[in-house]
């Protein structure tokens, strides 16, 4: 998920064109706080209902469409953070105070309420605790352990964001972060290969020398090619171990590839709308590669065999992804049509805590639950009610005392970086 308050004034194109508030804007805010909700709302139904999980896995996911939309905000607001004119550690030392400090508090949490038993951790966590505790600290640990280590659930999109940030440095580095067309093009060309990777090149599958022979010969090109591209020895430098460090990871992706790559393209499709709105590409054109997207994932879906869901057993069809998907898609392209206009205050304000609210309600969902009705109302709905209102709470909490404190701090670090490469 993204969780970046890019100042309005830091992209003066888009301003002229979108509403802000404070300094953030408002369409974006909107878009995270939505997002948020969807998929607080989607964990918490399926722990109260196996009926909507089964719904959700068959036909439509509402956390998969709030991620997805994440994806998207990612995509337009990340380079804009980038390309501001500051040094590419500026923008690491931001994005490690934006991420991190309130992560990691968020773990340390989760361990706290597991050794109370009002938290469950997975069994692969627990099998090697201190190992997996140190991969889950890296932010990657869903490209390195998969999803049966990860102490706080909602965090594998995180390892994605991560692996974007780094892509982005590499393409910055080689001068080609402004291609953003024919890069979405790429992404998205790269989905149906993709699909034929296996999972877990590295840890699962190293002891096979076709997958060592693909990452080696992987890392050593996009290596070799943004090294070459690079502006000096010491960008140079800085990209082989970028790359050396992405490549593997992403080729280590958990779960189906199709996904993995679908992930990236959305991001990237994300960055041709804000070139859009920030005037360097024309909006015929980035509206084509927002509809080329539409209609591989569209495509793509159709030769999806229908299968039984090994959760549920529900019977899903090759309908689930794109009706989930595509919706994220449309939804977020409404509410780049609406920028110019102002949305309501809740919602910005779910916007702002939305990083907090998307870690830190997976801490609940272990809490109380209602076992009576209430003035009529069905214990399971006042469940619902009570996990959505201390979610919301507890974020708004953690928002004052941890993420904007630590984003202050880490825009005092970035000052004083400026100032010295100025000097």
């Amino acid at each position: 998920m993204t969780v970046d308050g890019v100042a309005a004034a830091s992209v003066a194109p888009v301003e002229r064109v979108a509403r802000a508030r404070g300094g953030r804007f408002e369409f974006l805010d909107a878009l995270r706080g939505l997002a948020a909700l969807a998929v607080v709302i989607q964990h918490c139904s399926e722990r109260l209902w196996p009926e909507y999980f089964r719904f959700s896995q068959a036909h439509f996911g509402l956390g998969e469409f709030g991620v997805f939309v994440f994806f998207l905000v990612s995509g337009f607001i990340i380079p804009a953070s980038l390309e501001r004119g500051r040094s590419l550690g500026a923008f690491w030392v931001g994005r490690f105070f934006r991420l991190y400090p309130l992560y990691w508090a968020g773990l340390i949490a989760a361990l706290i309420l597991h050794s109370i038993h009002r938290y469950g951790l997975p069994t692969g966590f627990l099998a090697h605790p201190e190992r997996e505790f140190l991969s889950n600290l890296t932010m990657v640990h869903f490209f390195i352990g998969g999803p049966d280590v990860q102490i706080i659930g909602a965090s594998w999109s995180l390892s994605y964001e991560l692996a974007f940030y780094l892509f982005l440095s590499l393409l910055l580095i080689a001068r080609l972060n402004r291609r953003s067309v024919p890069l979405a093009v790429l992404a998205i060309f790269l989905i149906v290969p993709g699909a034929l990777l296996p999972a877990g090149l590295v840890t699962g599958g190293l002891s096979n020398p076709g997958s060592r022979a693909i990452v080696l010969v992987a890392t050593i090109l996009v290596a070799a090619v943004f090294a070459c591209l690079a502006a000096d020895r010491r960008m140079a430098i800085a990209a082989i171990v970028l790359a050396f460090i992405t490549v593997p990871l992403v080729l280590n992706q958990p779960g189906p590839s199709v996904l993995t790559f679908g992930y990236f393209a959305t991001m990237f499709v994300g960055t041709v709308l804000y070139r859009i709105t920030s005037g360097e590409i024309s909006a015929g054109r980035g509206w084509a590669v927002f509809g080329f997207a539409v209609c591989v994932i569209f495509g793509i879906s159709l030769f999806v065999e229908d299968a039984a869901d090994p959760l549920t057993g529900v019977w899903v069809t090759w309908l689930k992804q794109p009706t989930t998907i595509i919706a994220a898609y449309l939804f977020f392209a409404a509410a780049l049509l609406l920028r110019r206009h102002t949305f309501p205050r809740p919602l910005l304000f779910l916007g702002r805590i939305s990083y907090s609210l998307y870690l830190i309600h997976a801490l609940i969902l272990d809490g109380p639950r209602w076992t009576v009705s209430l003035l009529g109302i069905p214990a399971a709905w006042l469940t619902l009610f009570t996990w959505v209102a201390a979610a919301v709470t507890i974020a708004s909490l953690t928002y004052r005392f941890i993420e904007k404190p630590c984003h202050n701090l880490g825009h005092r670090m970035i000052v004083k970086i400026d100032a010295r490469n100025r000097s």
